[in-house]
């Protein structure tokens, strides 16, 4: 499932995702951001799980 998600509802979403782990705004993998990622465009959870620490 792919969705838009932004401010509150990605930072909920990133917390769902990595729980204690916790989570960066910027992938090493793509030097894009996660607002461009998940807000201009819909992405996975396991796009997602990208940006966990």
């Amino acid at each position: 499932q792919r969705g838009h998600l932004c401010g509150s509802h990605l930072v909920d979403a990133l917390y769902f995702v990595c729980g204690e782990r916790g989570f960066y705004y910027s992938s090493n993998r793509n030097q894009k951001g996660i607002v461009e990622q998940c807000c201009h465009k819909p992405c996975s959870i396991y796009h997602l799980e990208g940006y966990c620490e």
